[in-house]
């Protein structure tokens, strides 16, 4: 039996329906799952329904962008109640990014006679094609000769994910824990993978110190030593290690992002440092 804790669906960006990603976890040997939405759990409760009649065990989760000294971050939440607290955060940062595309479209109108401000405002696309408005926009217009080739221009045009008011990781994490979760770092790699080994125990020591209660060692395209150098910090610290494929369904696959697919990683629990995330019958 694999684990796989990171898993999207239609509800943020992925290319595949609560039903479809607890399919793909049965048909691919994954037992342990979690659907982990940017910023939401809206489809957490219908993935756990598909996933019980599948005979997978589904935990719930959710994604959260955040920043923490000059990095975006995204920061995993497992097994939380949600509160108040929780979805005010997931509202702030869901406008966020909704904002991104409508600001990248601003900028670009004058460049691009086609596009229109005020015609993405009332723009609509299929969610089930993965993605976010602003690249289909794009894409529909001529701009882009698909989806993904758009996801750079938000960085040329100076719209980045680190040109807004994301909450801090501290905040985060903070009412991740006040919700009886657990905040797990995702995917340290896509912000650490450069840093010497001192400086990433640095890093990964002060992110600690905010409370944070696990690493997604085990990641897709991650080196074997950067996973083996954070499981081993997990280790020491007693930190839960995770593992997760980021799977956006075809939306990964069409980007070229073939390994980011469920079960790809084939992680047993045996390997990982899940803490109750792992339930009395799987323990052996």
């Amino acid at each position: 039996m694999f684990v796989d804790l990171h898993i999207h669906s239609y509800f943020s960006d992925g290319a595949q329906t609560p039903e479809q990603a607890a399919l793909a976890c049965r048909d691919s040997g994954v037992g342990l799952a979690a659907l982990c939405d940017h910023n939401n759990w809206l489809g957490c409760e219908r993935f756990a329904a598909a996933c019980e009649d599948l005979g997978v065990i589904a935990i719930r989760g959710v994604e959260f962008d955040c920043r923490w000294q000059g990095y975006h971050l995204h920061i995993l939440g497992y097994d939380f109640t949600p509160t108040p607290e929780l979805a005010e955060l997931s509202h702030r940062c869901r406008e966020l990014l909704l904002q991104m595309s409508v600001d990248l479209v601003e900028r670009m109108a004058p460049e691009y006679p086609q596009l229109s401000p005020r015609e993405y405002r009332d723009f609509r696309y299929d969610t089930l094609l993965g993605g976010w408005a602003g690249l289909h926009y794009l894409h529909q217009k001529g701009v882009t000769g698909s989806p993904e080739e758009g996801m750079p221009l938000y960085a040329r045009y100076g719209l980045d994910y680190t040109a807004y008011p994301f909450p801090a990781a501290e905040e985060v994490i903070a009412a991740l824990l006040r919700a009886d979760g657990i905040p797990v770092l995702a995917h340290p790699c896509n912000y650490f993978s450069g840093c010497e080994l001192a400086t990433l125990y640095t890093n990964y020591t002060e992110l600690c110190a905010l409370g944070l209660g696990g690493i997604e060692a085990y990641y897709p395209g991650q080196s074997k030593t950067f996973s083996a150098q954070t499981a081993l910090f997990c280790e020491k610290k007693g930190l839960l290690i995770t593992s997760g494929s980021d799977s956006h369904g075809l939306f990964g696959h069409l980007s070229g992002s073939e390994q980011f697919q469920i079960g790809r990683l084939m992680m047993e629990p045996n390997r990982l440092r899940l803490g109750r995330l792992l339930p009395p019958e799987l323990h052996q």
